[in-house]
């Protein structure tokens, strides 16, 4: 599969403006920092197996910590 093919996305014009501004900040054209995400959603996709779970289980704290974590607040 070799033919180029285009993305249509609608965007508010706010965040269309502010994606193409950080984009250029870091010195990138917008359409090459797309297609980095694109390739590295992929790779991700591909590795699943490689990825650390512990990562994932520190996002959301535990019931345990939450309630530790309520009680230090009602401390203070």
């Amino acid at each position: 599969m070799k033919k180029q093919v285009y993305l249509r996305v609608k965007l508010d014009p706010v965040l269309r403006r502010s994606f193409q501004l950080s984009a250029w900040r870091s010195e990138r054209s917008p359409s090459y920092v797309l297609r980095s995400l694109i390739q590295n959603c992929v790779s991700l996709d591909r590795n699943l197996n490689g990825l650390d779970i512990e990562v994932w289980g520190d996002c959301f704290p535990l019931e345990d910590e939450a309630t530790r974590q309520q009680i230090r607040q009602r401390s203070r």
